[in-house]
């Protein structure tokens, strides 16, 4: 079972960045078969954002869209039947909304080929090194100016949170370049399969189901530093022969106690994480989501409330109007749906301003940033018991897109299990902490693992009794006598509000 999560996380797709340093290094020919080989030989796709490649034919966008807009549905069908090399004019996320129309177009092409290759520019600022960690979880060094190589690692920290395959004949010598020595070698590169690739003339050219192993295997390492799972060690001690890399054992002879750092590979920069002292939000809309949604989303996150169809229909009603348009603009049926590529902006609702945005306002961001969904909102509070408003509810719920995934929000140990009611169930036990998820569509932890705060645990699903997709979440407190329990854990339920006060937890990015 252990395999099996493995290999979920890995099939989940991966960019595997190249950059060289002099004048020799990898050919096109090269990287298409190592490319191919990495996807089995079911098409590829190459990232140029080195500039150096003339634009292909066959690759419907260029590089520079890729950072600019999203790709549209019928595009990412032919993918099945092409295989493409992105290319252009040089082009690297420089600032946040380059960075998340990139993420977002790389998780929309993992779907239909789950490896890709890129190729960075030669130069490459501090801004931009930023994002490599968060885009990729391996870094291909190569060329023959082995010192301008190292010199990049030394003076850059946000590369050496990822994983380096170093195919230099040198090492990097450690005196003059100790940070970068450290971290090649902890991705690593000195091993002996990687070190192949450098030694033997033309293996990378003449072997690229080698090579393509040699990155697998990095990847996958990778995966486990940041997703710890029981039991490892042996597990890949007897699954090292098949992968004939002995740099996959290495990491594991050693486990310290997790980690309880949000993972690099996992943080995601929200609009809300700035909350409400901004006047106002823009949205781009993508042909899709309507109008309704992001107002709603807006009221709750400038007011802390959870909005009704009045509320929502005259803030549409004021922000149709601010923006010199007409609830008849682009009305479909019952829902208005602006077309792809509008700006809207959105404005603070003052008709709407009450108190809770003071007293709750830190709590909604905590419970709308554990989602990747940068539009989630609450539609329902905790209500202990029925009253003439409101019927008895014992949680919060939090909607957001279909399959939008779920954050742990914390370092903790998760119990799994399904019922009639709630529909596929995970939960997060940490010292006095317990967070329960339910209505989840996919789960990506197995009960009993361990998870690491930032991870992915599920996605949101309309599983169980629910009417549209959003996550049902219980709070609690570990209770010895507590009438509740999760696993082999009792506990008693709290208020999502009060819990949040209660232990102040820091809130994803």
């Amino acid at each position: 079972m252990r395999y099996k999560v493995l290999d979920y996380l890995y099939k989940q797709g991966g960019l595997t960045l190249f950059a060289s340093k002099g004048e020799s290094g990898i050919s096109l020919e090269t990287l298409q078969n190592t490319a191919l080989a990495l996807n089995a030989g079911a098409g590829f796709v190459i990232l140029d954002f080195s500039g150096k490649l003339k634009f292909q034919e066959k690759a419907p966008v260029s590089i520079q869209e890729l950072l600019q807009e999203r790709l549209e549905k019928d595009l990412l069908d032919r993918l099945s039947d092409e295989s493409w090399i992105v290319s252009g004019l040089k082009a690297f996320p420089k600032d946040d909304d380059e960075f998340r129309h990139l993420y977002h177009n790389l998780h929309l092409l993992y779907g239909a080929v789950s490896h890709i290759v890129g190729i960075l520019p030669d130069e490459i600022s501090a801004d931009e090194a930023k994002y490599i960690p968060l885009l990729s979880r391996l870094l291909v060094l190569f060329g023959d100016k082995p010192d301008e190589a190292a010199a990049l690692v030394e003076d850059s920290p946000d590369l050496r949170k990822t994983g380096i395959l170093w195919l230099f004949r040198e090492k990097p010598d450690r005196k003059r370049f100790p940070k970068a020595y450290k971290a090649i070698s902890a991705g690593e590169s000195f091993a002996k399969e990687c070190r192949r690739l450098t030694w033997e003339k033309d293996l990378w050219k003449n072997d690229p189901k080698f090579a393509a192993g040699v990155i697998e295997n990095l990847h996958r390492v990778s995966i486990l530093k940041k997703n710890p799972l029981d039991g490892l060690p042996r597990t890949f001690r007897k699954f090292f022969p098949l992968f004939l890399l002995i740099a996959v054992v290495l990491p594991f002879l050693f486990i310290s106690k997790l980690d309880q750092n949000i993972s690099n590979n996992r943080n995601r920069i929200h609009e809300r994480d700035v909350i409400t002292t901004a006047p106002y939000f823009e949205y781009t809309f993508d042909g899709k989501e309507s109008l309704y949604r992001i107002a709603k989303y807006g009221i709750g996150r400038f007011t802390a409330q959870i909005a009704n169809e009045k509320m929502v229909k005259q803030y549409m009603d004021a922000t149709l109007e601010e923006n010199g348009f007409t609830e008849k603009t682009w009305a479909k049926a019952t829902m208005i749906i602006p077309p792809m590529g509008t700006v809207i902006k959105f404005s603070r609702p003052d008709m709407f301003e009450s108190a809770l945005a003071d007293s709750i306002g830190g709590a909604w961001k905590y419970w709308t940033s554990i989602y990747s969904d940068s539009t989630a909102y609450l539609t329902e509070l905790y209500h202990e018991n029925q009253t003439a408003t409101d019927r008895k509810h014992q949680a919060i719920d939090v909607a957001g897109k279909l399959g939008t995934r779920i954050l742990a929000p914390f370092s903790a140990k998760a119990w799994t299990s399904r019922d009639e009611r709630g529909g596929i169930i995970i939960g997060l036990v940490h010292d006095q902490q317990v967070i329960i998820f339910m209505h989840c569509d996919k789960l990506l932890y197995l009960d009993g693992q361990e998870v690491m705060a930032g991870d992915p645990i599920a996605t949101v699903g309309t599983t169980g009794h629910t009417t549209g997709p959003h996550a049902h979440i219980v709070t609690g407190i570990v209770d010895k006598k507590g009438p509740k329990h999760l696993g082999n854990v009792r506990y008693r339920v709290v208020d999502p509000i009060e819990w949040y006060y209660r232990f102040k937890p820091s809130s994803l990015k």
